[in-house]
């Protein structure tokens, strides 16, 4: 649904390793789709030192448990 608080608070190079990490920061219902749900995740991006280089949120529409 979209992207939030895009930050990169260190440079990223040619030949650095990255790796990211995600959690689940929100959870709501959606208010017209009653099978569904709004999921907030934060998406975070480091390279090879353990520096972060990148962070996000983002909003997804899942589909809910039956």
């Amino acid at each position: 649904l979209g992207w939030d608080k895009v930050r990169f608070p260190a440079p990223v190079f040619v030949g650095d390793t990255l790796r990211a990490a995600t959690t689940v920061i929100g959870l709501r219902d959606s208010a017209s789709r009653p099978e569904t749900g709004i999921v907030v995740f934060e998406h975070r991006g480091y390279n090879q030192r353990d520096e972060l280089v990148g962070v996000c949120e983002r909003a997804a529409l899942m589909r809910r448990r039956p």
